[in-house]
């Protein structure tokens, strides 16, 4: 095992993201990642390799794996933590899931816990991950939900009106439309053509000292935050935030902020 990366994203990401995401995450499904023998499996947006690591503890020894991730850098960072035994059969490929290079049906399983936060990303993704499998593959994804984090909605409701803006309001519907919900992630996986979809929804609590530390979390940098801006214009943008960094300090009065984060994971089939 190496030191933590000196990159400021990787290390944010292993330090904070695996912590508060991925090992959560992990807990409720790793059991359920499929472990194909003699075959070959896919880990997309596998990140610093958390996923990956997990999944090797019960994958057969004759089932290579390919690990990829849009960040050089995270990949990087992933070998560094596989032992020189499994890197034999393990492949680290800089793609991103809603664009794989791969032809259909290559992949016994595949697995994608990171980088499917909006609508468009799930479908792109998941279109991708149900084309790139077996007509007997099984794809295990998570999904961060809309509902995660409930608490920023009724904040940012406020920063607009305490600023006149109560005529954008609608952004905040706006948003939640891009967001992701159980039955968006259900109805996806059936267009794509993914069947015996079966999706539990998850949640568990997280922890911030300030509220800027709530709203730069990696966590939230990594998931909402970018969509979150989207929802306010930039002229308007440094001073909602403001507000909501001091209502949030100002309401918790220096206590331990706790929110939620809710996830829907997904196992199905092509079959």
């Amino acid at each position: 095992m190496s030191d933590v990366s000196e990159n400021p994203v990787v290390r944010a990401h292993r330090d904070v993201v695996e912590r508060l995401w991925t090992e959560p995450v992990l807990q409720f499904c790793g059991a359920e990642l499929p472990r194909p023998a003699d075959s070959t499996v896919l880990a997309a947006e596998s990140r610093c390799g958390a996923t990956v690591l997990k999944w090797l503890e019960n994958l057969p020894k004759s089932t290579r794996l390919m690990a990829l991730d849009s960040s050089g850098p995270m990949l990087d960072e992933a070998r560094s933590r596989i032992s020189e035994e499994e890197q034999q059969r393990i492949y680290f490929v800089q793609q991103r899931v809603g664009a794989l290079s791969y032809a259909d049906g290559v992949f016994n399983a595949a697995t994608c816990l990171h980088g499917m936060v909006t609508y468009r990303q799930a479908k792109e993704g998941l279109g991708e991950l149900a084309r790139v499998i077996t007509d007997e593959g099984t794809v295990v994804a998570c999904f961060p939900l809309l509902s995660s984090f409930p608490e920023f909605y009724d904040l940012l409701d406020e920063a607009l009106r305490s600023s006149g803006l109560e005529e954008v309001l609608g952004r905040i519907d706006e948003l939640g439309e891009n967001l992701l919900t159980p039955a968006r992630v259900a109805t996806l996986a059936e267009q794509v053509g993914l069947r015996q979809v079966s999706i539990s929804e998850v949640d568990w609590e997280v922890a911030f000292g300030s509220g800027r530390e709530y709203l730069y979390s990696p966590l939230i940098q990594e998931t909402f935050f970018p969509h979150w801006i989207g929802a306010i214009r930039s002229s308007e943008r440094e001073d909602v935030l403001s507000y909501i960094d001091r209502a949030i300090d100002t309401y918790w009065r220096g206590r331990t902020i706790n929110s939620r984060v809710r996830a829907a994971l997904l196992i199905a089939d092509k079959a």
